[in-house]
């Protein structure tokens, strides 16, 4: 009779997830899901942007299934986890790499370079005016019009936010890096991230950091200088900094990912971002459903829908695998 019994299947992977976390990911989220329910047609994933830390809140509760976050675990993470998520608690993994470009309205002038230092003294008023001798100066033949640079931020708090500024930081800006920017930053303001494009657009002169996705081919960008002579922002650069980036293992088991950032090769301007999820969950159903997402959002197809659909880059290929394979180790209570 063993013989002539047929191979083994593997039980269908069925269920409803509920992931709770950054909004920065839901683009990202939409195109995994996408993918994900067309090969598993008896599954389904609602997903509420409501926040990083409302998305941990809410896997250590025990109310989300698993966490888009934009940092990973710390040790307290896994410390506050481990009630609902078994004794080695949660973990996370990197899953996209978002850049960050400045972009600009101002027609008139192309394959403009920004320092650091220039772009610091822009946000903290010191430089007002497009054609500033310091502006002018690391762009000879370009012609800047006596006009005023407005730069646009958004009120909300955000790593977005946390990275322009940490990027200035690494120059002369005088100011702090944070989550949100400080209320005597120079220019105007916005509420959400979401409407800096259009008073980007709206706005003749502006200028603000914006992510890649959102820039599109709707506004020029500035060449930024990260140590090795002005970069523009494109697919091969950013591809350059993250083939160059550092793959590194946080609390219970978490794989981290760094970009080459500032002295390194190629766009350094980007942020990771990151899956948080449960070492272990209630039964084998629920945690095959959730080993199921995860390695989908990792692997070459879920990587391929997030790159196409949502504008983000892969972080690198030995990331991934080793996210893969953490994540493989879930399993189910006894």
């Amino acid at each position: 009779m063993t013989a002539c019994s047929g191979p083994s299947i593997e039980p269908a992977v069925r269920g409803s997830l509920t992931a709770v976390g950054t909004g920065i990911q839901s683009s990202s989220v939409s195109a995994w899901r996408g993918g994900w329910v067309k090969d598993n047609p008896g599954s389904s994933l609602n997903f509420s942007p409501d926040g990083s830390g409302v998305g941990l809140d809410a896997l250590f509760s025990g109310q989300a299934h698993f966490a888009p976050v934009d940092a990973p675990l710390t040790a307290e993470d896994i410390a506050r986890s481990r009630q609902s998520c078994g004794p080695d608690g949660a973990f996370s993994v990197p899953v996209s790499v978002v850049a960050l470009g400045v972009a600009f309205n101002l027609p008139s002038a192309k394959n403009v370079k920004l320092t650091t230092g220039v772009l610091g003294s822009i946000y903290s008023g010191d430089i007002t005016k497009w054609d500033d001798p310091a502006i002018t100066g690391i762009n000879p033949g370009t012609e800047f019009p006596n006009q005023e640079i407005i730069p646009v931020r958004s009120t909300e708090s955000s790593v977005m936010t946390q990275t322009a500024t940490e990027y200035l930081a690494a120059g002369s800006w005088d100011g702090q890096p944070g989550m949100e920017w400080a209320p005597d930053t120079a220019g105007e303001t916005v509420r959400g991230y979401a409407d800096i494009a259009d008073k980007l657009d709206n706005t003749a002169g502006s200028i603000a950091f914006l992510e890649k996705s959102a820039i599109g081919s709707r506004f020029d960008t500035a060449l930024l200088d990260f140590g090795k002579g002005f970069v523009r922002m494109n697919d091969d650069t950013l591809n350059l900094s993250i083939g160059s980036g550092t793959v590194g293992s946080g609390p219970g088991g978490s794989v981290t990912f760094e970009t080459a950032g500032m002295g390194g090769d190629g766009y350094g301007l980007s942020l990771v971002t990151y899956q948080a999820y449960c070492g272990r969950y209630a039964n084998e159903s629920l945690s095959r459903l959730v080993k199921s997402w995860g390695t989908f959002v990792v692997g070459d197809g879920g990587q391929g829908n997030s790159t196409y659909f949502a504008g983000v880059a892969s972080p690198g290929k030995e990331a991934l695998e080793l996210a893969k394979d953490r994540i493989e180790e879930i399993d189910a209570a006894a």
